[in-house]
Formats: C-alpha cells, sequence, structure tokens
C-alpha cells in the first residue's frame, strides 16, 4: 500500500513571493481511483454577491444559475433565498451590485443581478479547469460548492489554484466513486491539526527523506537542519503522528 502526501511541498516556495503561507491541509491518497466528490467551502468571497446576501439577510442561497451574454459582456444570475425567519422578503438595496428582486412568496424569494461576464468568481474559476459545478449553496456568508474530479492530479491542481485565490477557502468532503471501492481510499487529512512546529517538523522530515526506505536522512540529520535536539525531534514527530495516523488509518473520508 502506497500513501502520497500531497503537502506545500515544492509548492509554498512559489506562493512565498505573493506573500502566501503554506496550505493548513494536506491531501493523502492511498492508491486512488477516478472520479472524485470534491465539496469546498469558501468563507466570505468578496466576489459573490449571493454570499454576501445570505450574510445579510441570514438566509439560505440556493439555485443559483446564470446566462452569459457575450455580445454585451454581461451575464446575468439569479438565485433563491430560503428564508429563515418569518419576515417578509428583505429590500437588497445596500449591495455593490444592484440585486432586483424577481419574485417572492411566503417562504423563499428569487433575486436577479447582472454583472461583467468575465468577472472572476469562484464557480468560474473552477470551471475554467473544466469541472462543471454540481451543486452550490450559500450559509451565512460562506459558499459551498460540488464539483466532480476525475483524476487526482486535477485535484491537486485545482486545490492549489482556489487556495492561492482565495484565503477563506476550506475542503469540507472528499468522495470517492462507488465503482472504486474495491482497491482505492481517499482521505482528507486537516494539516490544522498540528502546530506550527510539529508542522514543520514532519514537512523538514519529508524533504530530507526521513521516512524513504533506506532512509536518506537519520533522526540526528533532520533534528540538526530543524536546530534541535533528537529527543525533541522524535517528541513532536510523535505528536504529529498521533494526530494525522488515526484518520488515515481508519479511512475515514471525511
Amino acid at each position: 500500500m502506497t500513501i502520497v502526501l500531497a503537502s506545500n511541498t515544492g509548492l509554498s516556495r512559489n506562493l512565498e513571493h505573493a506573500g502566501s503561507m503554506f496550505f493548513s491541509q494536506w491531501l493523502v491518497s492511498i492508491h486512488m481511483g477516478n472520479g472524485t466528490r470534491v465539496e469546498l467551502r469558501i468563507d466570505s468571497p468578496e466576489e459573490c454577491p449571493v454570499a454576501a446576501v445570505s450574510a445579510t439577510t441570514g438566509g439560505v442561497g440556493r439555485s443559483v444559475s446564470r446566462v452569459d451574454e457575450p455580445e454585451s459582456d454581461r451575464t446575468i444570475e439569479e438565485f433563491v433565498l430560503e428564508s429563515t425567519t418569518d419576515q417578509s422578503a428583505p429590500e437588497l438595496t445596500d449591495h455593490p451590485i444592484p440585486i432586483e428582486t424577481v419574485f417572492s412568496d411566503a417562504s423563499s424569494q428569487v433575486y436577479r443581478f447582472d454583472r461583467d461576464w468575465q468577472h472572476d468568481c469562484p464557480c468560474t474559476a473552477i470551471e475554467e479547469f473544466g469541472h462543471p459545478i454540481a451543486d452550490v449553496e450559500a450559509r451565512e456568508g460562506a459558499l459551498f460548492i460540488t464539483c466532480y474530479v476525475s483524476e487526482l492530479d486535477d485535484i491537486r491542481t485545482l486545490l492549489t489554484e482556489l487556495w492561492s485565490q482565495y484565503t477563506g477557502m476550506s475542503v469540507e468532503r472528499l468522495i470517492r466513486s462507488d465503482a472504486d471501492q474495491g482497491d482505492s481510499t481517499l482521505v482528507y487529512v486537516d494539516r490544522a491539526v498540528l502546530t506550527d512546529r510539529q508542522a514543520e517538523v514532519l514537512e523538514t522530515a519529508l524533504e530530507m527523506g526521513y521516512f524513504e526506505h533506506p532512509k536518506a536522512a537519520n533522526a540526528g540529520d533532520v533534528a540538526d537542519e530543524l536546530g534541535i535536539n533528537r529527543s525533541t525531534f522524535a517528541e513532536h514527530l510523535a505528536a504529529a503522528q498521533r494526530k494525522l495516523l488515526p484518520n488515515i488509518v481508519s479511512g475515514d473520508s471525511g
């Protein structure tokens, strides 16, 4: 069984030039097959009026649809806002993009707005990679997006690009296709459970080949690189493994 950690290694060097911090998550693949449902959360995306409306009204934005009009360089979007209270439909007058009410009843409202058709937003950013949006929902200012990706390398590419654009992005779940259940497991590991020091120790050990067979570096080599003694290195490494390995061994996909 082969475990591949898709960490920020090799990526952080490029992102440092933009002042970005390394990723707070790792993608772990155990003999991954094709077909994965990717569920993402993006907190407070400034480019999304639907998310902004959900934040100011407390409602839930669903059924987002759009029509591009290249000749006029505009895109028309509609969405349904489901009310969570008994209050009447709010008038959305304080948003940078004018939003008009198209329909309203006791439980929901349909709103419409238009924007520049080349305006970047999370959904179009995903679709530019060839992954159609399967579902999108906005709650309390956060955008929840679902799409399907066929290959692991494509997931890495997509997440790398989205993390570079949206600092509030996190992966909710990765669910592999039932057709692949017999020979693969996809596990999502939240690197935020590690302290900064534990993450640094684990990443340095990976980069120096401590986990390779035969080892490219021993505990003393890694400890020297980190400027700590061997016992401190062992303590940090053991703590990191206790936090990460249970999720991998149990095969929990999130």
